[in-house]
Parts: C-alpha cells; structure tokens; sequence
C-alpha cells in the first residue's frame, strides 16, 4: 500500500482517533458526544451520532445461533465513497434506520454494510458495529488501524472503509454541507491510517487472497461495475479526492 506517512500523520508518539462515545456502552449516559478527528488537527473534527443516537435495533442484529455477522478486523487499506442511491426524507435518522433494516434484515447480512453515512445536511452516522468505537477495533496509533469488515464492495471488503451519503447523486450533486462532511472525514480517516488519498494501491482482499489495483480514496464504481456514487457526483469526484488531499497537507 502507497503511503507518505511522514508527509500525512507527523503524529509519531500520538495517539490515535477520538471516538469518544461511539460504543453502544455511550447511550443513555452523560458522557460527551462522540467526535471523529485526528489529533492535533480540531479542524476535521466531525460530530458522529452513534448508533443508539440514530435508533438502531441493535436485536436485528442477532438471530436463533447469535449474532448473525460477528465482527473481523484487518489493516486498513483504502477507503471508498458511496451514495444511498434512494431520496431522503425529512427524518434522517429514518432514512439511516430503512438502510440499517434493508441490509441487516431483508438482505440478511445481519448489520448494516456502511462503516459511515452522511445526510444532505453534513450529519455523520456510525454504521456497523464494531463493539467499541465507530470504525476501529481500537482507536489508531500512528498511522496503523485496523477497521471491521464491513458489506460495501463485494469482493473489496477487508480493510476497506465505505462511506455513504444518503441521496442520489445520479443527476445532481450532494448538498455543500455533505460534501463538506465528507472531505473532513475522509481527510481525518487518511491522517489516522497513514493514507495517501491521491495515491494507487494493490488491494490485498485478505480472506480470499486476491489483488486488485485501485486508488487509495476510491468511488464504489472504481472498484466494480456500478452507477455508484451517481454519474452527476462520480464526473466531478476529483476536486473531492483534492481538497481531501489539501486538509491532510493541512494548507
């Protein structure tokens, strides 16, 4: 994997993410709300409704032998931007909660297949469950983290982070305000896995052992044949990959 770890953490000695809150042990309690940043960089900092905070029925989850998808871990590899493909209603929270469902019940994964997701008004959610913070096995630790497997790309899973904007992006573009989510979090994921988001990779999909040359900071469709993120949003995805780009340099 290409990285320019030096460039992206500076962070040698640091420790990794803040994700205060984002377990399920945070709901009904008083601790503060949980927040996805880099350290040293407040500017990235992200609000992140946890899973209890949008309504997840965290009992769908399970069924008669268990939980239906345990979470696995492995290093992170890339990242990989998504679009709902469906409208948003006036209840985001519903619209994370339908998506949650259709995954976890209709499809029968057993969780939601989203690491994160995005509503129009720059408002980000945690998707699957890790059983400790939104995304990690463990908050990272210069530049090294390994995330859960989640269900976004098929045969691109492993150390793979998906991220979601609700809305369809087939004919239009996502609201500034999700956009402006979007980069923040994306450039605030490559700080804390030692990501160079305008760099290439050799995937190594770590269950099947296959490889797959793809960019480190990637649109559903780069990775398998798809309309995905939505051809309006897809054409005009590169000053997206930029600006993500220039907040890691942070200038």
């Amino acid at each position: 994997m290409t990285t320019r770890r030096a460039l992206l953490t500076g962070l040698a000695g640091v420790a990794g993410a803040v994700l205060t809150g984002a377990g399920p042990a945070w709901a009904g309690s008083r601790q503060p709300p949980a927040e996805l940043t880099a350290p040293g960089r407040p500017e990235l900092a992200v609000r992140l409704r946890a899973r209890a905070e949008w309504g997840a029925d965290e009992k769908l989850r399970f069924g008669a032998k268990g939980e239906v998808w345990p979470a696995t871990f492995s290093p992170v590899q890339c990242l990989t931007v998504h679009h709902s493909a469906i409208g948003v209603g006036a209840d985001r929270a519903a619209a994370v909660r339908a998506i949650y469902h259709g995954h976890t019940v209709a499809n029968g994964w057993g969780d939601i297949g989203y690491h994160l997701l995005i509503d129009p008004e720059g408002t980000l959610y945690q998707g699957r469950h890790t059983g400790g913070p939104a995304v990690f096995r463990q908050p990272p630790v210069n530049g090294r983290a390994e995330t859960v497997t989640a269900g976004h790309v098929r045969g691109h899973n492993p150390g793979n982070i998906g991220i979601c904007l609700l809305g369809d992006f087939t004919g239009g573009q996502p609201d500034p305000r999700a956009v402006g989510t979007l980069t923040r979090t994306l450039a605030a994921l490559s700080l804390l896995c030692g990501l160079d988001p305008l760099a290439r990779l050799n995937y190594h999909n770590v269950e099947n052992g296959q490889r797959f040359d793809g960019p480190v900071l990637a649109r559903h469709r780069d990775w398998v044949a798809t309309q995905c993120p939505g051809n309006a949003f897809a054409g005009g995805f590169e000053p997206v990959r930029q600006e993500v780009a220039r907040l890691v340099r942070g200038r």
